[in-house]
Order: structure tokens, then sequence, then C-alpha cells
């Protein structure tokens, strides 16, 4: 039964994500980077703080966990300045294979930090849904780009950026598991805020922030709540199924934003497309069978 509810977090997880890079793209563009990482870490902290205060001394008292939730807070803010980026630079369409790098960063971490060994099934498993996603993300465009000189700069952004989220989702995962989903995220949330404020207070662009907002309050406010949500859900995932696992379905979120694509924007899938929608798609099937 346990294992049925990390599933379904890992696949609320899914579509949270789906829709939060979407939003978030919206966002940065419209506000910047920092600002959208401050204004979500704030979001996070005033919706989290009410179920957590009473969690603060007993948690923060061991050496080892502020340990672990310190490096999850660097490696998320640092991650998500090079994620917000790359959206923001909205070349995704010729770098969206590069986030399957996530799975194999969380894999390896695993095991050397909590020697989470996957059986030879699942190793399997999670490598045909990482080709999908690959194949799945790949366009027509996306080799029309690679000959182009800015792409460069847009795949090293986007490397960087898959490898500390991986870190992130490891280290988020960790802390879950030696806290609880909401306190982790809740730490998480509270750094990038400090950090945030104090970085665009010296810049001086808090009083633009406050009207950009008031513009867009709607967006902001569904960007925020996305991301929050999907973290937390991440986070409530790692406790029924390995970190690996979770991190595998929820990065089907890929899938999903080429589904919406066809759907919405009625884009043709091409034939490599179709063959990676299918293997990502059965080997997720298969693998929520077999944990």
């Amino acid at each position: 039964m346990e294992f049925e509810f990390g599933v379904l977090f890992a696949l609320f997880t899914l579509f949270l994500w789906g829709g939060g890079d979407f939003l978030i793209q919206r966002t940065t563009r419209q506000i910047g980077n920092w600002e959208t990482v401050f204004l979500i870490g704030l979001f996070g902290t005033i919706l989290l703080t009410p179920f957590v205060y009473q969690d603060v001394v007993r948690y923060l008292s061991a050496a080892s966990i502020i340990a672990v939730l310190a490096v999850a807070s660097i490696f998320g803010l640092v991650a998500s300045l090079f994620d917000f980026e790359s959206l923001k630079k909205g070349k995704i369409a010729a770098v969206e294979p590069i986030l399957a790098l996530e799975i194999p960063t969380v894999a390896v971490l695993s095991l050397i930090f909590l020697k989470e060994v996957l059986s030879l099934l699942e190793l399997f498993l999670i490598a045909v849904i990482i080709i999908g996603l690959v194949l799945v993300s790949l366009r027509e465009r996306n080799f029309k780009l690679l000959r182009s000189k800015g792409l460069e700069k847009g795949v090293i952004l986007m490397t960087i950026a898959a490898i500390l989220m991986g870190g992130t989702a490891f280290f988020v995962g960790y802390g879950s598991r030696i806290t609880n989903p909401l306190f982790v995220n809740w730490f998480v949330a509270i750094i990038a805020t400090v950090f945030m404020a104090a970085y665009l207070f010296f810049k001086g662009t808090l009083p633009r922030l406050v009207k950009n907002v008031l513009k867009s309050p709607k967006l902001v406010f569904t960007t925020c709540l996305f991301d929050n949500l999907a973290w937390i859900s991440f986070a409530a995932a790692v406790l029924f199924i390995p970190i690996t696992i979770a991190m595998t379905l929820s990065e089907n979120f890929i899938a999903v934003a080429v589904l919406l694509g066809l759907i919405v924007n009625r884009e043709m899938l091409r034939l490599h497309q179709k063959i990676g929608f299918v293997l990502a798609l059965a080997g997720t099937v298969v693998l929520c069978l077999f944990i």
C-alpha cells in the first residue's frame, strides 16, 4: 500500500512540474529570475510556517540535519537560478533532452549516500524511460539549433541546471526522510527568501518588483503555488519509494509538456517522438507495477 502512495505523489509531482515550468517561463520573462526565486521562496515560507514552527527547535538542534538541509538549500537556490535562466532564454526546445540528466544524478547520489540499490529490472526500465524522454523531447528544430552559435551557452546552462536540480531533488528527498516533507521545503524556502531579499534590496529593485507583481498577480500566485506544491509532493513521494524511482516517474513531465503542445498548439509528433512517448509511457507503467 505504501508504494501506491509514493507513485501517486510522484505522478502528482509530474503534472505540477510540467505546469510549473510553463508558468515559470512566463514569470521570469516578466519579472526576472532572481525575483521569481524570491517570490517562490516567500510564498513557501508564508504557506508552510504555520505547519512547521513547532518542529524548528527539534530538527535544527541536530548538526547532521542542518547540514543536509543547508546543502539542499544551496543546491536548490543555485539550481533554480540556472534553470530559470535556461527557461528565460526561450531555447528549451533545443535543450529539453538534457533535463534527463537529473535522473542519473539522483541515482548516483542515492547509491553513495543512502546505499539505495535498484534491481536490474528497475535499472532497465529507468534506462528505457530516459531514452523515451530524450526522444520525445527532440523536435526537428533541435537539430537546426544544434548548428547555431547561441546554443552552446544554452546547453551549458541547462546541463548545469539539470545536474544541480538532480542534486536538489536528492537532498530534498533525503531531508524529507530525516525531518518531514513540509519542514525540508520550508527550510529551503526561507533560505531562498533571505538570500534573494538581501540581493534585491541592495540592487534596489524591490519597489519595481512590487509593481510587477501587481500587474500579474494571478500569474505570480499560480507559479508560486505550483512550484511549492510540486516540491512538497516530491518530498512526500520519497517517503514511500526510492528517491531515484520518484525522480524517474516525476521526470515524465517532459512527455506531458510535449503532449500539451500537441493538444493545445496542434503540433504534430514526429516518428521518433511517438516512439519516445511510447517508451516513456510503457516504462513508467511497468515500473509502477514492479516497484
